[in-house]
């Protein structure tokens, strides 16, 4: 079998056994669908050796000698179960909006939701990402939240049927730019999952000290409508229960150099991220290849500087002067 019949092969039956996951979950009660999920994780450590290798690495760029082997396998560990156990909550957001108490959220600085109406809020595979758009629906409809179609049509079926019915819209990642821009005009939440390395739209910044790439969404669209930029974050604590926290809106600089603008403000949405995942590194996504090279992205943005300096009439021997 080629490679990639075998890629294939291995996208369908992690589909299957998602799928399957998913119905059996969502017919028992919440403490053995988080137990359930716990066993799968235990498994996956050991199954699925990627895991260890990636999240290990990006632990070692990360935290370097700071942390010894053993702290950074626990940490890990802990990210492992994080993804279960939001996969387990998961099946039961068709429900959230009827019944609340399924996953009971707290919500703190809902003063500051009604304050400020909608708005733009970013936040990342951190706690349970997965409830952010409902939480959000809560307290300040309409929300709409952009993601990123999964590869096996059925599986995307039925997980975006779920989230939608959690109390928000989703809104698919190549296509979203204008029509966030279009809803917020109109009244709208939006909301931007910002700590992943993005395929395309990304400015160069750095995370845990480390170069890498970051969607310029939240910033853009501050641009284009002038609304607030705010983090928000679904947290899981040691009951199981969870909490909301909204942080304060993140300055938005605007000096009239858009490049250098949005590189500016898409650093420091970067660098609440990173705050957050320092608070609680056992709850972050650390198996994404977050450092990921992008040379188109690269040559992309050196290309755009160069159109942007042209038009200012400013060459490189000039700004080195």
């Amino acid at each position: 079998m080629a490679a990639h019949e075998r890629h294939t092969a291995r996208r369908r039956l992690a589909a299957v056994l998602s799928l399957g996951f998913l119905r059996v979950v969502s017919c028992v009660p919440l403490p053995l669908a988080r137990g359930l999920a716990l066993v799968l994780a235990r498994v996956a450590w050991y199954a699925v050796p990627r895991i260890r290798r990636v999240g290990l690495k990006n632990l070692d760029l990360a935290y370097g000698d700071s942390l010894t082997a053993r702290e950074k396998r626990h940490i890990l560990r802990g990210a492992v179960r994080n993804v279960a156990l939001v996969a387990a909550d998961f099946s039961r957001l068709p429900r959230f909006n009827e019944d609340p108490s399924l996953l009971p959220v707290r919500v703190e600085g809902f003063e500051k939701l009604r304050e400020v109406g909608n708005a733009i809020y970013f936040s990342g595979h951190l706690g349970n990402w997965e409830l952010l758009g409902p939480a959000l629906a809560r307290v300040s409809p309409p929300v709409a939240g952009v993601v990123r179609p999964l590869d096996n049509p059925a599986l995307n079926a039925v997980v975006d049927r779920y989230r939608n019915a959690g109390g928000f819209t989703t809104l698919a990642k190549d296509k979203a730019g204008g029509e966030m821009v279009r809803r917020l005009r109109e009244g709208w939440t939006t909301g931007v999952l910002v700590d992943q390395s993005p395929r395309e739209n990304g400015a160069p910044v750095t995370f845990f000290g480390e170069p890498c790439w970051a969607t310029i969404a939240p910033a853009m669209l501050a641009w284009r409508t002038g609304l607030p930029v705010i983090p928000g974050f679904v947290m899981r604590e040691a009951d199981g229960g969870y909490v909301f926290e909204l942080g304060d809106p993140v300055e938005m600089v605007r000096t009239g150099d858009l490049l250098g603008d949005l590189q500016v403000n898409t650093q420091r949405c970067q660098d609440v991220v990173e705050a957050m995942v320092r608070r609680h590194p056992d709850q972050w996504l650390w198996f994404h290849r977050r450092w990921k090279a992008r040379p188109r992205l690269e040559e992309e943005w050196q290309a755009r500087r160069a159109r942007a300096r042209k038009r200012e009439g400013t060459t490189d021997t000039e700004e080195r002067v």
